[in-house]
C-alpha cells in the first residue's frame, strides 16, 4: 500500500471533495481518483467507515465514496481491466457484515448498497460463506445486531424481485433457503413475541418494530420469485401473524410525528405488499385471501388522512386493486352497495389534494413539478385511487364509470356554484374524470385506450379549456391551470389533431406565465405534442408550430431570465428540453430566429458552466445548441461564423477551466462545427491550433472524455486528412489509436479512430503504418483477446480488405503487411482467431463491409494460389453465407461495444437522420452522468465500399468470377449454405 493511502490523508481528502473552493475540489477529487488503483486502498477507507472517532461528515462522504467505488469497479468482465487485487476483494468481503452490523443507520443505508452491488456479482460461488456468516451472528437479545444482520441480508435478496427467472437464480434462492429459513423463523416466532413483551416501552417497541419491517420485507424477498415449500408449510403461521399485525393499535408503538411513517406503519404497509404479492401470484394457496381483503377494506375506511399513513393507503388501495382484476375474486365487490361504497369511502377521499401538496406548490414549485412529472408520487394516495379505479373499470366498467360519474358531476356543480371557495371540489373532478376515462397509458404517448363511455373531447370543451383562455384567470386556484395542461398531455394521442394545433397558442401563452409550475407544465405539454406521431409522421409539422415559434421561444428565455444563481438556472431541466424540441420541430425554419436564440443560450451556459448542478438540463442544453446549429448551417452555411465567434470563447472558458462535466459536450460541438467545413479541404486556423492541445495525454485520462475526443478526431481526420498527413500530425494521432486499444474499456473507440485514419489519410501515406498497427493489434490479440476486440479487428480487417474494390489494392496491401511481419501470418491468425468471429459483426455497413472485404479476399490470386489461405476459404465462405442467411436485426456497433460508457463512434452516418430526431429521449442517446452523446450530431459515415448497395448481389459479383476455383470447397459445405451461394452467384 502506498504510504499516502492512510484514513488520515483519505478523510484529508474526502473533507476537501466538500469545500466551496472549486479547484481545491478538484484537486481532492484527483487524488482520491488517483489512489483508487493503489493496493488496499480500499481498506484503509473502510477502516475510516467503521472509525467512531471521525467526524460524522467525513464518515458518510467514505461510505459514499465506497459504494461508488464498488459500483465502478467491483464488477469484473472480459471486457474491463481489473484494477482490485483478490486480496483486497476478499478484505471487503470479510469486513462488511461487521461494519453493517456496527455502524449507524444513515452510514448501513451506503454500505447495503455496496453489498448488493458485490452480492450480486459474488454470491454465492464468490461469496459462499455470507448466509452462514450472517446466521451466526443473530442474536436472542441483540435487536441492534439483528437489525444490521436483517438489513445486510433484505439487501442481498432484494434484487430478486426485480430479476427474470432463471436457473442461476432460482439455484441462488435454494441456496439461500436452505441456509436461513430456520433461523428466519425462529427470529420472527421471537420478535413477535417480545413485541407483546414491551408492549409498553416506546424504545423496546420501536427497535423490534423495525426488525418486524425488516422481516416482512426479507419475506417479500425470497416469496417473489415463487411461493417455496418452506413458506408453503408455514403459511397458516405466518399470515395469522401479519394479520394480528394488520389490525395492531398501540399508541405507543405510532409514529408521533404525522408527516413521518413509524415502523408500525411501515410493517403494516409491508403486509399489505405480501398480501397483494400473493393475491397475484399464489391466489390459490392462499386461503385466508377474503380475510384480508376484509380487512383491508375497513382498514380503508376508517384509517386517517395524515401523511404518515400515506405508503399503507396506497399498499392497501394497490391489493384491493389487485383482487379485484382477478375474475375469479370479482364477487367480493360485485353488488352495486360494493362498488357505490368502494367509491364514496375508499377512492373518493383519497382523491383530494392534501394539504401539503398545496404548501409544496406554493413554496417549492420544482419539487412539486417534478414529483408529479417523472412519476415519484406513484406511492400517493391519489395515484393509488387512479389505479384502483381503472381496476374496477377492468371488471365491471358501465357500474364503476356510472358511479364515479355521478361524483364528477356533483364536485362540478358545487365548483359552478362558487368558483372561488370550492375550487379543490373542481380539481378533483378533474382527476376523476381522468382516472375514469384512462383504461391504459404510456409516458411516450399519454392514453393510448379510453373508457368508451367517457366523452374526453366534450368535457375538455365544457370543462377544461375555459382554465386556458385566459393566461391571468384562476389567480386563486392555480393547480385548476395545471389540470387543464395536464389534460392535454395525458389524452394527446385522443384528442382531433385539430384540437391539438389549436391549444398551440393558449399552452404558448402559458409559457410565460409567472408561476413556475403552470410555466413548467405548459413546456411539458409542448414538448410532448412535438414529438406526437401518427402512422409514422409529426402530428404537429413545422408549419402549424411556425407562427408561434418566437413567442415560445421569448416565454421561455424569460422564465429562465429570472433564475438568480447557476444552480436556480439549471433547475428546470423541462424548459430546455422544450427548447431543444421546439428547435428540432423548427428544422430549417428556425434561421430568422437563430441568432437571438443562440445569444440566450450563450448566456445561459456562461452561467451554469460556473457551477454545473443539473446534468439533465446540461445535456438539454447542449442538445439545443447543437440542433440550431445544424438546422441553421443547413439553411444558410455562413451562419457557422456566427456560431463560432459566439461559443468559442465560452468553450475555451470551459477547457481552461476544467470543467469536467462539460468538455466532452464541448468536443462533440466542435466536431459538429467543423464538420460544416467539409468541402474546404483544409481546415481552418482555429482548429488547427486547438489540434495539439487536444492530443495531450492528461485529457485522454478521463474517460468521459475519449468517445467525444474520438468523435472530434474523426471530424479532423474527414475535414483535413491530407493536411494532417502532409503536417506530420498522424503520428500523435496514431499514438492515441496505440493508447486506446491497449485498454479493455476503450479498444473499440481506438478502432473507431482508425477506421478514420484509414479512410481519410491517403493511402500511399497510410501504407508505411500498417504494419506497425497490425502488428500492435495482433500482440493485443495474443495477450488479451476479447469478444469485442476480436469483434473489431474482423471488421476492420474487411474495411481495410474492401479498399480499391475489384482492384483489390486492399487485399494485396493487407496481405502483404501481415506477410512483412511472418509469412503466411494472416492465414494463421484467421484460422486460429478472426474465423469463427466473423459472423458476430454487428450493425448494418458494418456487416457489410465485412462481407464484401472477406469476399474480395477470397476471389484474391493470391489467396487461391497459396495453399495455406486457399483451405480457408470453404469455412469462410460458409461464414458470410451464415451472415447474409442472418435476417434477424442486429444491434448497432455502438451499442454491442457499450460497456460502462457509452461507446457509439462507429459508424452508419455523417449526421442523426431527421426522423431520428423527432423523438428524441436521453435514455435513447445513452446518457450518463460521464458522458452523453449528442442524438443531434450523429456519426462519421465511413463505408469503404459505398457503391454497393445489395450485400448479397455485391458477393455474387466478386465470386462469379472464381466460381470454378472456389467450387470444390463450396461443395463441402451443407446443403442449404450451397443452395444459398450457388443461388447468389447465378442471380448476380
Amino acid at each position: 500500500m502506498s504510504a499516502e493511502v492512510t484514513q488520515q490523508s483519505l478523510a484529508q481528502s474526502l473533507q476537501q471533495t466538500l469545500s466551496a473552493n472549486a479547484q481545491e475540489r478538484k484537486q481532492a477529487e484527483k487524488y482520491l481518483e488517483s489512489v483508487e488503483q493503489a493496493a488496499q486502498f480500499v481498506v484503509p477507507l473502510l477502516q475510516l467507515v467503521n472509525n467512531d472517532s471521525t467526524e460524522e461528515h467525513i464518515r458518510f462522504a467514505a461510505a459514499l465514496y465506497f459504494k461508488n467505488f464498488v459500483r465502478r469497479r467491483w464488477p469484473q468482465s472480459e471486457d474491463v481491466e481489473d484494477t482490485i487485487s483478490q486480496t483486497d476483494r476478499q478484505a471487503v468481503k470479510s469486513e462488511l457484515v461487521s461494519l453493517m452490523i456496527s455502524v449507524p443507520k444513515k452510514l448501513q443505508l451506503q454500505l447495503g448498497e455496496a453489498v448488493s452491488i458485490i452480492a450480486k456479482n459474488d454470491f454465492p460461488e464468490k461469496w459462499p460463506d455470507l448466509i452462514k456468516t450472517l446466521v451466526s451472528k443473530l442474536s436472542p437479545t441483540g435487536y441492534h445486531i439483528n437489525n444490521g444482520i436483517l438489513q445486510t441480508a433484505h439487501t442481498v435478496f432484494k434484487d430478486w424481485r426485480s430479476e427474470f427467472r432463471s436457473d442461476k437464480l432460482y439455484s441462488k434462492i435454494n441456496y439461500v433457503l436452505n441456509e436461513f429459513t430456520d433461523a428466519y423463523l425462529q427470529v420472527f416466532v421471537t420478535t413477535d413475541k417480545l413485541i407483546d413483551e414491551h408492549a409498553n416501552n416506546r424504545e423496546a417497541l420501536k427497535m423490534l418494530l423495525h426488525s418486524m419491517m425488516l422481516l416482512c420485507q426479507i419475506y417479500y424477498d425470497l416469496n417473489c420469485q415463487d411461493l417455496p415449500p418452506f413458506f408453503e408449510d408455514h403459511m397458516g403461521q405466518f399470515m395469522q401473524t401479519f394479520h394480528k399485525y394488520l389490525v395492531y393499535n398501540n399508541s405507543w408503538a405510532e409514529s408521533e410525528d404525522d408527516e413521518v411513517p413509524g415502523d408500525l406503519e411501515e410493517v403494516k404497509a409491508s403486509i399489505c405488499e405480501i398480501i397483494e404479492l400473493y393475491a397475484q401470484r399464489y391466489e390459490e394457496d392462499f386461503p385466508q385471501l377474503p380475510q384480508f381483503v376484509e380487512t383491508v377494506w375497513n382498514m380503508l375506511t376508517t384509517i386517517g388522512p395524515a401523511h404518515k399513513y400515506d405508503t399503507l393507503v396506497s399498499r392497501g388501495m394497490a391489493f384491493l386493486r389487485t383482487v379485484v382484476r382477478n375474475p375469479r375474486q370479482k364477487h367480493l365487490f360485485a353488488s352495486s352497495d360494493s362498488l357505490r361504497l368502494i367509491c364514496e369511502r375508499i377512492i373518493i377521499p383519497n382523491t383530494v389534494l392534501p394539504e401539503a401538496d398545496e404548501e409544496l406548490f406554493e413554496d417549492d414549485p420544482m419539487q412539486f413539478a417534478r414529483r408529479d412529472l417523472e412519476g415519484s408520487d406513484m406511492g400517493s394516495r391519489r395515484a393509488a385511487a387512479a389505479d384502483l379505479v381503472r381496476g374496477l373499470l377492468d371488471q365491471f366498467s358501465a357500474e364503476t364509470t356510472q358511479v364515479m360519474s355521478v361524483y364528477i358531476q356533483k364536485s362540478l356543480e358545487q365548483y359552478a356554484a362558487n368558483p372561488g371557495a370550492n375550487w379543490r371540489q373542481k380539481d378533483v373532478a378533474m382527476f376523476m374524470a381522468t382516472s375514469v376515462a384512462v383504461m391504459a397509458s404510456v409516458n411516450a404517448l399519454g392514453a393510448t385506450r379510453v373508457n368508451e363511455l367517457v366523452n374526453i373531447v366534450d368535457f375538455f370543451t365544457s370543462h377544461v379549456v375555459q382554465h386556458l383562455s385566459q393566461v391571468d384567470s384562476d389567480r386563486d386556484a392555480l393547480i385548476l391551470k395545471v389540470d387543464a395542461i395536464k389534460y392535454i398531455t395525458t389524452f394527446r394521442s385522443q384528442l382531433p389533431r385539430e384540437m391539438l394545433v389549436q391549444s398551440l397558442p393558449l399552452l404558448t401563452n402559458h409559457l410565460g406565465h409567472p408561476n413556475l409550475v403552470v410555466s413548467t407544465y405548459a413546456a411539458v405539454a409542448i414538448e410532448r405534442l412535438l414529438v406526437l406521431k401518427q402512422q409514422g409522421s409529426l402530428l404537429i409539422t413545422p408549419a402549424d408550430i411556425q407562427p408561434y415559434v418566437e413567442g415560445m421561444l421569448t416565454h421561455i428565455f424569460s422564465v429562465l431570465d429570472r433564475a438568480d444563481s447557476p444552480q436556480k438556472l439549471a433547475e428546470n431541466d423541462y424548459l430546455m428540453k422544450a427548447v431543444m424540441r421546439i428547435f428540432l420541430a423548427s428544422r430549417t425554419n428556425i434561421l430568422p430566429l437563430a441568432p437571438a436564440a443562440l445569444a440566450k443560450l450563450a448566456r445561459i451556459l456562461g452561467e451554469v458552466s460556473k457551477n454545473p448542478s443539473n446534468p439533465k438540463f446540461s445535456h438539454f442544453m447542449f442538445e439545443a445548441i447543437a440542433s440550431l446549429a445544424r438546422f441553421s448551417c443547413a439553411a444558410d452555411s455562413s451562419a457557422i461564423g456566427q456560431f463560432e465567434s459566439t461559443l468559442f470563447p465560452i468553450f475555451q472558458v470551459i477547457l481552461q477551466q476544467d470543467v469536467a462535466e462539460f468538455m466532452p459536450y464541448v468536443f462533440q460541438i466542435l466536431a459538429q462545427l467543423l464538420s460544416v467545413h467539409q468541402g474546404s479541404g483544409r481546415l481552418p486556423d482555429a482548429y488547427v491550433s486547438l489540434l495539439p492541445p487536444l492530443l495531450q495525454p492528461t485529457l485522454w485520462s478521463a474517460q468521459g472524455n475519449i468517445p467525444a475526443l474520438v468523435r472530434l478526431l474523426q471530424s479532423y481526420l474527414q475535414i483535413g486528412g491530407q493536411q494532417l498527413a502532409s503536417e506530420g500530425q498522424l503520428q500523435p494521432i496514431l499514438g492515441i489509436f496505440q493508447r486506446l486499444i491497449a485498454s479493455r474499456a476503450n479498444d473499440h473507440h481506438g478502432f473507431n479512430l482508425l477506421l478514420a485514419i484509414t479512410h481519410f489519410v491517403p493511402l500511399e501515406t497510410f501504407k508505411e503504418y500498417l504494419k506497425p498497427v497490425l502488428t500492435l493489434c495482433l500482440n493485443r490479440l495474443q495477450s488479451s483477446r476479447t469478444a469485442k476486440f476480436t469483434r473489431n479487428f474482423v471488421h476492420y480487417t474487411g474495411s481495410v480488405l474492401c479498399i480499391g474494390g475489384a482492384e483489390q489494392s486492399g487485399v494485396a496491401l493487407f496481405m502483404d503487411a501481415m506477410d512483412s511481419i511472418q509469412p503466411n501470418l494472416f492465414a494463421t491468425v484467421l484460422h486460429n482467431v478472426l474465423l469463427e468471429s466473423v459472423s458476430s459483426v454487428v450493425g448494418r455497413v458494418e456487416r457489410k463491409s465485412t462481407i464484401i472485404g472477406y469476399g474480395l479476399l477470397i476471389a484474391s490470386p493470391k489467396f487461391q494460389s497459396n495453399q495455406a489461405y486457399a483451405a480457408l476459404t470453404g469455412p469462410l465462405l460458409q461464414q458470410l453465407a451464415t451472415m447474409l442467411m442472418d435476417t434477424a436485426v442486429k444491434e448497432t456497433k455502438s451499442m454491442a461495444d457499450r460497456t460502462n460508457v457509452d461507446g457509439s463512434a462507429a459508424a452508419v452516418s455523417a449526421v442523426a437522420a431527421d426522423e431520428d430526431l423527432d423523438s428524441l429521449e436521453i435514455e435513447d442517446t445513452g446518457y450518463q452522468a460521464s458522458f452523453a452523446r449528442l442524438a443531434t450530431l450523429g456519426d462519421i459515415k465511413i463505408d469503404p465500399c459505398p457503391q454497393i448497395t445489395d450485400t448479397a448481389r455485391g458477393l455474387g459479383q466478386i465470386l462469379k468470377p472464381v466460381q470454378q476455383a472456389v467450387a470444390a470447397s463450396i461443395q463441402q459445405l451443407p446443403a442449404e449454405v450451397i443452395q444459398f451461394i450457388s443461388t447468389m452467384i447465378q442471380s448476380s
